[in-house]
């Protein structure tokens, strides 16, 4: 969290092409944005999780690094419960993605329907993130922490999905 923030007010004095990810502008819309889970009133009505890893995602192939994954899927309420205690944080609203790619992703079930996909980094300080994609824009809050250890030993548990980059 603490790093989220230092990038934000690093934004705020630096409005050259140094860092294009955040604007001074876009800074200045942290504080009136919403958190994920505001932007989204359905994640309280979340029964199920499908967390996909991908199995190389800072690997060469940048067109399909996300073809090939594991997956944890869970109808725990703890694990749900830890998902949206992590999602309150304010968001960071971008017109294009980050230069950063995501190491995974969760789709989020109602009664066996997905109703939202909310995609994850915790790579390092600059691409450590959780950040959904709502009306053609990028939602971008900070990973916490704590959530990136939740995910790290749910994927100890995730398991290969049979025919992956069959056409």
């Amino acid at each position: 969290m603490l790093a989220f923030w230092s990038m934000l007010m690093a934004a705020c004095n630096n409005t050259s092409k140094q860092n294009p990810s955040i604007t001074t502008a876009e800074v200045a819309d942290t504080v009136k944005l919403l958190s994920i889970s505001a932007l989204d009133a359905r994640l309280a009505d979340t029964d199920s999780v499908a967390i996909l890893f991908y199995k190389d995602p800072h690997g060469t192939d940048s067109l399909r690094y996300t073809r090939y994954y594991t997956q944890y899927n869970s109808n725990n309420s703890n694990v749900i419960k830890t998902l949206l205690a992590n999602l309150n944080d304010a968001t960071v609203k971008l017109e294009k993605m980050k230069p950063c790619r995501s190491e995974g992703k969760m789709w989020i079930f109602k009664k066996g329907q997905v109703f939202q996909t909310i995609y994850f980094s915790s790579k390092d300080a600059n691409c450590s993130f959780l950040y959904i994609i709502k009306d053609g824009f990028f939602y971008y809050s900070a990973m916490p922490y704590s959530f990136a250890v939740a995910l790290k030993s749910w994927q100890k548990n995730a398991q290969n999905i049979p025919n992956q980059g069959a056409l």
